[in-house]
């Protein structure tokens, strides 16, 4: 799964649109979002980790003017991503906050020693 935009979602349906594991997260969310949102679910995962190439190709489809508050769902975001979507004021759905950068993980990823 690359990732998936929804749009114009009702803040009181976002918890029916997201997967289930993030269930609890999208209640307790609930009061700061607009009445409408952008959702945009990336892999979501415990041990996904979500880098900023994704997230730029996701922002770049986005529609231009969007309502509402903006949502992101992902396993675990790299610092990078954080740093894009924030800019964006996204509210985070996220399993895991372990501070990756996007050259560590893909360090580990492809076997790099220490």
């Amino acid at each position: 799964m690359k990732f998936r935009i929804e749009y114009n979602i009702d803040a009181a349906s976002l918890k029916d649109r997201v997967p289930t594991e993030y269930k609890g997260l999208a209640i307790a969310c609930e009061a700061q979002l607009s009445d409408l949102c952008t959702l945009i679910t990336f892999p979501h995962n415990r041990k996904d980790v979500v880098k900023s190439g994704l997230v730029e190709k996701a922002l770049k489809k986005l529609k231009e003017n969007m309502p509402g508050s903006l949502v992101v769902v992902g396993g675990c975001f790299s610092l990078e991503s954080v740093g894009l979507l924030k800019a964006k004021n996204a509210v985070f759905l996220n399993l895991s906050e372990f501070a990756w950068s996007d050259e560590r993980h893909t360090a580990i990823k492809s076997g790099e020693a220490r």
